[in-house]
């Protein structure tokens, strides 16, 4: 059902010249533009705790929308409704390429009165710290076991940019081709949360282990390439919340478990309210917070902001010139 298919480069620097464009040091944003978060009970409880708030309080935020358990969007014009009957109830790591191939023409809409979610905001809940193996290369981005492989297959194709997957007959790019087609929105990977340790522990150090390293090629490997194969866009910003509440790596007896401080020692791995305003300083409001950074660097980007309609989030299959077999 998985198969590397044809190499889409030339389409990929086609889109991005549509976007190039003199930086003139200023806001280029509209101030109707709003940020989506796709999460589930995580996610909730930090916004409930304070990151809704902090969030309202910038001024390039218009508006706050969500995408959460029961949510329903429509897929994209000629794409599948993979993530059917209810997309909102899936945030798995291998669920992503399929949001972001078939559903982000609708993300960008979702919740808003009006402007666009120039900000996405997406992360996986808890259970996907429980990395069970490295698996093998290059990865299977739409199978459902937890392996260092498969993750790293959502972000990036193991022989390059440009290459795709075919996934029940139709054609998907990984995350980091999408991303650079819409240079005009700002995403942000939030890494999963680590897991509780006691009374009894709900992972084991290579499970956890393996988190961590995910996390920091995430945030380093990949996202490093990423900047040096697009430069200017800077239209990525990974925050990794798994580092903000673990223990490290190096730990004595819970390494990349859940800090006890911020519920490890409670049999439940959701960061509890100490957790959550600790990491709404860390994201939003101390002076040198994470989204703020991220926000000046796209702020300040070598993009000319097109209209949100003028790119879509994948071709439709009669434009696709023989992509697909």
């Amino acid at each position: 059902m998985l198969s590397t298919v044809h190499n889409s480069q030339e389409m990929l620097e086609a889109s991005a010249s549509l976007f190039s464009g003199e930086n003139h040091g200023e806001e280029r944003w509209s101030s109707d533009d709003d940020l989506i978060f796709i999460h589930h009970s995580c996610g909730q409880n930090w916004l409930t705790n304070s990151l809704h708030a902090a969030l309202l309080a910038k001024d390039y935020i218009d508006e706050r929308n969500d995408i959460y358990y029961g949510t329903d969007l429509s897929p994209d014009a000629g794409r599948p409704d993979s993530l059917a009957p209810t997309p909102g109830d899936s945030t798995n790591m291998n669920h992503w390429i399929l949001w972001f191939n078939d559903y982000l023409g609708g993300v960008k809409t979702h919740g808003c009165s009006d402007g666009v979610n120039r900000i996405i905001m997406f992360k996986s809940c808890y259970p996907i710290s429980n990395i069970e193996d490295n698996g093998t290369e290059p990865g299977d981005p739409f199978s459902s076991w937890q392996t260092l492989a498969n993750y790293k297959a959502v972000y990036r194709h193991y022989n390059g940019s440009g290459n795709t997957y075919t996934y029940n007959g139709y054609t998907y790019r990984p995350l980091e081709d999408i991303f650079a087609q819409n240079p005009d929105i700002l995403f942000i990977p939030v890494t999963a949360p680590p897991r509780h340790y006691a009374p009894t522990d709900a992972t084991n150090d290579a499970e956890a282990h393996r988190a961590r390293v995910f996390n920091n090629w995430l945030k380093n490997d990949w996202l490093t390439s990423y900047n040096t194969n697009h430069p200017g866009l800077n239209n990525v910003a990974v925050f990794d919340w798994f580092d903000v509440l673990a223990y490290p790596d190096n730990h004595s007896s819970h390494p990349n478990r859940l800090r006890a401080e911020y519920g490890g020692e409670s049999g439940d791995s959701h960061p509890n309210n100490v957790a959550n305003s600790y990491s709404t300083q860390v994201f939003a409001t101390n002076p040198d917070n994470f989204i703020d950074q991220a926000w000046n660097a796209f702020n300040a980007s070598d993009i000319i902001p097109p209209e949100i309609s003028d790119v879509a989030a994948f071709p439709n299959p009669q434009e696709m010139n023989g992509w697909v077999n």
